[in-house]
């Protein structure tokens, strides 16, 4: 498997969990009638501060792509942090 492959597969694994992870909260909060957790995670969502600070944990990633030949570092980076599935709890 070439690293392109391996790359797209981890983002398509990653974000199949976070898309279930959502949608298990979701139904959780639904099930446990929270009063008010959907404008709150909308607000969330939406707060430039919290954006912000989750963008700056990835900004090395996106510097390390930018400088010449950073690509393939950034792209080595990205897949050891990344969660794989046997990982999962």
């Amino acid at each position: 498997m070439t690293d392109i492959e391996l790359l797209l597969f981890t983002l398509f694994e990653t974000c199949e969990r976070v898309y279930l992870e959502r949608n298990v909260l979701e139904t959780l909060l639904v099930g446990a009638k929270v009063p008010g957790w959907k404008p709150a995670y909308e607000r969330l969502l939406n707060d430039p501060e919290f954006r912000a600070d989750i963008h700056a944990k990835l900004q090395p990633l996106y510097d390390l792509t930018r400088r010449e030949a950073g690509a393939q570092e950034a792209l080595a980076e990205l897949l050891r942090v990344l969660p794989r599935p046997e990982r999962w709890n």
